[in-house]
């Protein structure tokens, strides 16, 4: 199913190449080229890529560090398993037919 995804995916991309072959200018800042409009928009959504990821990247770090001190606590726990203890107190309830 990987596979049949993976080339029609492929099949797509190329089929977009072919149909957007125009080329156009691009200009940023200072930089000024000449590209076709399937490789700027290829070059803008691996962009875009990059800067999704970098701005998740403090947010995945934090989480991945939770985690594994979350699994070290969990297998201190499991390691060194305290036993129940009874209570000392046990809960006081009213006597049948005295108010609450």
């Amino acid at each position: 199913m990987r596979n049949v995804l993976l080339a029609v995916s492929l099949v797509l991309a190329a089929v977009f190449a072919l149909q957007n072959f125009h080329t156009v200018e691009l200009s940023f800042v200072i930089w000024r080229f000449e590209s076709t409009l399937s490789v700027a928009l290829l070059l803008a959504l691996v962009l875009g890529v990059l800067i999704g990821a970098l701005a998740m990247l403090p947010w995945t770090l934090r989480t991945r560090k939770e985690v594994r001190q979350v699994r070290h606590q969990l297998a201190d726990v499991a390691s060194h398993p305290v036993p129940p203890q009874p209570s000392s107190t046990a809960p006081k309830l009213p006597a049948r037919g005295q108010p609450r």
